[in-house]
């Protein structure tokens, strides 16, 4: 090596070194719990090394020097547990991060040692691997939402969560940290964890479960990913998650608007996207895994590419996977088979998208066996919103409807008629809470009445009544 070469090396290990270390200030500042363990660990640690090079500490009295033995064992306990909790992160940290890159932001790894510190050290602001090993691990003791708002993109969903959240309906556990995402959409059953999708763990993205078995008598919630509805996966998965429960299914709403608009919209929004994964040094696009017409240069050609044979291909590949119990999902079936462009021109398509659902629902709820055809028939006594709708499962909310007071009004009394009706059913077969559940209600006490559906429900009719009633 030259000595022009040896000094670029020392310049760029310096660098990252800097740049590493800005990325974790700034991540610890935004409230991540890794890089603020990684900080008391550097001044857990310096004061160890200072500690250590003042030299051997004088004679004691006794009782002095046992409680100094305490400390010392009690300091070495904690930077244990500390080192132990660093390895499980930035080991899932560095697994997320490649997944992220490869199959959401559809781009190679970076080559050069400063682009793949700056991307790695984005991807440790946004992300919480502490917290999603911990929602794992108690998912069992956790609850599934009541309501699902499966998309599509471009049409209103965030609208939607946002009213919902108004009426202190919770929002999931999101492992982004980003103010669009965050307790809006779990991102659960498109493959963003390691492409993990197992029915019986979707839970990790919910509050405690205070009742045991089924989640009547906890707080209300949502997920509201808009990538499901076009999913060809997430309706087996999900369908399985609430079979396996022994739940009634969950309130299914599709936010539908002008197709032409919706397509532009998203192209926008997917260019915004991919400049923003060009601000992380993600500059080369992984044609491998979405072949090499991606990303297409035009919407034009991106609607082409969507009616491709390889992305059609794809879709089909994927449901298969699925209906054969697949708990995996492979690269190339995330986060949309054929990439979030793959989809531009399928996104539109509600009703098939739409009846994909019904068809999955009803033969995983319909006609299996009398206890699910129970918690169907009871699901259904109210109709689906809009009134008249002929699907049996999902609401369907047209984007001017959530423009509108008075229609928006009415959709949530409906959403929240179908809630209480189902948590009514959940509770005519509910078991009598075991002693975890009662000790997770001790330590985790509800305190927000409006989390209960009927309450919500009461809340939304007087609203509606005052407003036809304005005198």
């Amino acid at each position: 090596m030259t000595t022009a070469g040896f000094f670029t090396s020392v310049v760029d290990v310096i660098f990252c070194i800097y740049g590493f270390s800005f990325y974790v200030v700034t991540a610890a500042r935004a409230g991540r719990t890794l890089p603020r363990l990684t900080i008391v660990a550097v001044l857990h640690g310096s004061v160890l090394t200072a500690t250590m090079m003042i030299g051997p500490k004088q004679q004691q009295p006794l009782g002095d020097d046992a409680r100094l033995d305490l400390l010392q064992a009690l300091s070495n306990w904690v930077l244990a547990v500390n080192a132990c909790l660093h390895v499980v992160g930035y080991t899932l940290l560095v697994l997320l991060y490649r997944h992220s890159v490869q199959t959401i932001f559809n781009r190679t790894l970076p080559k050069t040692l400063r682009k793949r510190v700056a991307s790695f050290g984005a991807h440790l602001v946004l992300l919480r691997p502490l917290e999603i090993v911990a929602r794992f691990v108690t998912a069992p003791w956790r609850t599934l939402p009541d309501i699902l708002v499966l998309g599509e993109v471009r049409c209103g969903t965030t609208t939607l969560c946002q009213h919902l959240s108004s009426l202190n309906v919770q929002g999931p556990f999101c492992l982004w940290a980003h103010p669009e995402l965050d307790h809006k959409e779990s991102f659960y059953w498109v493959g963003h964890y390691l492409g993990y999708v197992s029915p019986y763990l979707y839970r990790m993205c919910f509050s405690w479960n205070h009742r045991g078995r089924t989640n009547n008598g906890t707080a209300c919630s949502f997920d509201g990913c808009a990538q499901y509805l076009t999913s060809p996966t997430a309706p087996h998965l999900i369908a399985q998650a609430y079979r396996h429960a022994g739940q009634p299914p969950p309130i299914l709403i599709a936010c539908v608007r002008n197709p032409v608009d919706q397509a532009m919209s998203w192209w926008n929004y997917e260019q915004a996207a991919m400049q923003w994964g060009t601000s992380m040094e993600l500059t080369e696009w992984n044609t491998s895994l979405r072949s090499s017409q991606y990303p297409p240069k035009t919407v034009m050609k991106a609607l082409d590419f969507s009616s491709s044979d390889f992305v059609e291909d794809s879709y089909e590949r994927a449901e298969k996977l699925v209906e054969n119990n697949c708990h995996s999902l492979p690269p190339w079936a995330m986060t949309w088979p054929a990439g979030q462009l793959g989809a531009i021109g399928r996104s539109g398509m509600y009703a098939s998208n739409i009846d994909r659902y019904e068809r999955v629902f009803w033969t995983t709820f319909g006609n299996h066996n009398k206890a699910s055809t129970t918690h169907t028939t009871a699901s259904h006594r109210k109709c689906r919103y809009p009134m008249g709708s002929k699907y049996r499962y999902m609401n369907v909310i047209p984007l001017d409807d959530l423009k509108n007071e008075t229609t928006l009004k009415v959709a949530l009394t409906s959403i929240m008629e179908q809630v209480s009706e189902r948590r009514q059913e959940m509770a005519r077969h509910e078991p009598p809470p075991n002693l975890f559940s009662r000790l997770i209600a001790t330590w985790f006490p509800q305190t927000n009445s409006y989390t209960d559906p009927h309450v919500m429900l009461s809340r939304l009719r007087t609203v509606r009544r005052n407003s036809s009633n304005p005198n």
